[in-house]
């Protein structure tokens, strides 16, 4: 009878041993926002090279230092950084391995003149530049860049010839708003209202109550989660404190 005790106990034991792994947490996670974009560095004045939907599943890889931008990768081998605020995952990011030198999978995004019969393809963001050549109704074209306020896009046409046409008229893989601009500026927040005073002026303030993020404040006000983290010297954006006001710009 003790033998018989033992040889089960013995068994049950080697059941938990193998199935303890099928219970272990995996380095994956969902996207928890409309539009996601992948981008090719750990920051928002990199380029983006794919965008993703609510609910997409994804791996994560690796994370930057901070612990705000993580590394993933898709089963169709794109890989980049994406914003840890728009990741569902029961997964403590923290543990993923610091590698900020990763550098996203090449991946060029196009688009097609889907808006003007006959589309000006012309030398710089602006409707009196040069044309360069006229860009037929259907045409595909490489998108390499922006203007800083999107309202022109950088394209290469299949034989190499690059220009800027209106973005307006185009139909790209990925939103031109996410794609570097390549008009000479550089990313930068938004500049704060100001009134007569000439000092900013914020009308809106929030309570921190549970469950609050800054993702989720953000989201529900309509500005960048950057932007409100600026106006109150919040550092870390992965840290409010519940019973406190954010200003609101």
């Amino acid at each position: 009878m003790t033998r018989r005790l033992l040889l089960l106990t013995l068994i049950f034991t080697m059941l938990l041993a193998v199935a303890a792994p099928a219970f272990a947490q995996s380095p994956v996670a969902s996207v928890s926002t409309g539009s996601l974009n992948v981008r090719s560095g750990p920051g928002l004045q990199y380029g983006s090279v794919a965008t993703l939907p609510y609910g997409f599943g994804v791996q994560m890889v690796a994370r930057n230092d901070a612990g705000n931008w993580i590394y993933i990768s898709l089963t169709n081998g794109v890989t980049g950084w994406v914003n840890v605020n728009y990741l569902y995952t029961n997964y403590p990011t923290r543990s993923l391995p610091v590698g900020e030198q990763l550098i996203a999978a090449p991946l060029v995004p196009t688009g097609a003149n889907t808006g003007a019969i006959s589309l000006n393809l012309r030398t710089n963001p602006d409707p009196v530049a040069a044309i360069v050549r006229v860009v037929g109704l259907s045409q595909t074209f490489e998108l390499i860049g922006r203007s800083y306020d999107s309202n022109w896009a950088q394209i290469r046409l299949p034989d190499g010839t690059v220009g800027w046409v209106e973005a307006r008229y185009v139909t790209t893989g990925v939103p031109v708003r996410s794609v570097s601009p390549s008009d000479g500026s550089v990313y930068a927040p938004p500049p704060p209202p100001y009134g007569s005073t000439g000092q900013p002026t914020y009308a809106r303030r929030h309570l921190v109550v549970a469950g609050d993020t800054l993702a989720k404040i953000a989201q529900r006000y309509g500005v960048n989660l950057y932007a409100i983290a600026a106006a109150n010297n919040i550092t870390n954006v992965n840290l409010i404190y519940r019973g406190t006001y954010l200003i609101i710009p």
